[in-house]
């Protein structure tokens, strides 16, 4: 019985074998073409970089790895990876920076870098503020001026390099339009182009506030709007944020008087005395918002006039350190006021 299959078994047993070793074959193929192993170009993820350094060139966008994994894993993952810098590794001037690690990729995928470094070019930027300046085009319809305005903000800080920064002065906005203009406006316009390499740090709209008044004299109770808040008493190394950049006076006048007498006559003003600490690096007092009293300031002509009404009576003014090594003007007390100087005695 045994005999019997064992001859079974070896009869035409060269035919048995062949065919074993042709399935073996297709069996590693099968497994082989599950497998696979290719070139990608993963992108590079650069940190970004703090105040006045930035990337002088286009760094290199990409780097080539050789993936390893099963087809399926490999083509959907691919395009997940990127490579890590390390921001420690990122230094002034031209450096080799060796490329940390690549993220994104899965369990079972073997990741190998065909580059190991990228050379990146750190330089430093300046940073120097600058006034605003607006133009304006036309004039008012006859019997009506334009009697002040007010830029939100009126400087602004640029970025570049400090030879570039050098030839800029000031930044002049595109040109506003007075025609038919009656009443008062405000005007969101955003700052122009700059020099190639010249950044602006933060927003690009600037807000204008153009006062527009009547060529008439009046007397009586008035109201005038748009007097623009003085901070008076700045400590040079802070900025303020007034939470109010005007406000409105009800008045009574006994003799005629032009509304423009009383816009360039008469300031409104707020004390801000907080002082920032250099030893202990920090603003004093620290409770903020200061809340302050709003007081208005008139100059000799406007003596015979009575200030009935202020609004707002008080503003919430809020400071904060200037940023370090920004050029700026000390004798700009940055407050963009038009008209004649006032006398600190005559108050109101």
């Amino acid at each position: 019985m045994i005999l019997k299959l064992f001859g079974k078994v070896v009869r035409n047993w060269k035919a048995k074998f062949i065919s074993l070793i042709i399935a073996s074959i297709f069996y590693v193929n099968l497994q082989n073409s599950k497998v696979l192993i290719k070139t990608v170009n993963v992108p590079i993820d650069y940190p970004k970089l703090s105040g006045n350094l930035s990337y002088s060139k286009n760094p290199e966008k990409t780097i080539p790895v050789r993936v390893e994994g099963l087809k399926d894993v490999v083509n959907y993952y691919s395009q997940f990876m990127k490579a890590v810098i390390d921001p420690e590794d990122v230094q002034l001037g031209v450096t080799e920076v060796p490329i940390k690690k690549i993220v994104g990729v899965p369990s079972g995928v073997k990741v190998t870098k065909l580059k190991k470094t990228v050379p990146v070019e750190i330089e430093s930027r300046g940073l120097k503020v600058v006034p605003i300046e607006v133009v304006f085009e036309g004039n008012p319809p006859p019997n009506f001026e334009k009697l002040t305005q007010i830029l939100s903000p009126q400087k602004v800080t640029l970025s570049g390099k400090p030879q570039d920064l050098e030839k800029i002065g000031k930044v002049v906005l595109p040109e506003i339009s007075l025609v038919d203009r009656k009443e008062p406006f405000a005007k969101t316009v955003k700052i122009p182009d700059l020099p190639k390499g010249v950044t602006v740090l933060g927003s690009r709209d600037v807000t204008v506030n153009v006062n527009i008044i009547p060529l008439s004299y009046k007397t009586g109770e008035q109201t005038a709007a748009g007097i623009p808040i003085v901070c008076s008493g700045l400590d040079p190394k802070l900025d303020v944020e007034l939470s109010e950049e005007q406000v409105a006076i009800r008045y009574f006048s006994i003799k005629p008087i032009r509304s423009a007498q009383i816009l360039t006559g008469i300031t409104a003003q707020v004390p801000c005395n907080y002082i920032f600490d250099p030893i202990k690096n920090k603003i004093v007092p620290e409770l903020q918002p200061q809340v302050a009293k709003v007081r208005i300031i008139k100059n000799k002509d406007l003596k015979g006039i009575e200030i009935l009404q202020i609004s707002p009576e008080k503003i919430e003014i809020r400071y904060k350190i200037k940023d370090q090594g920004i050029d700026s003007d000390p004798a700009d007390d940055g407050t963009g006021m038009e008209g004649p100087m006032i006398d600190p005695s005559d108050r109101s």
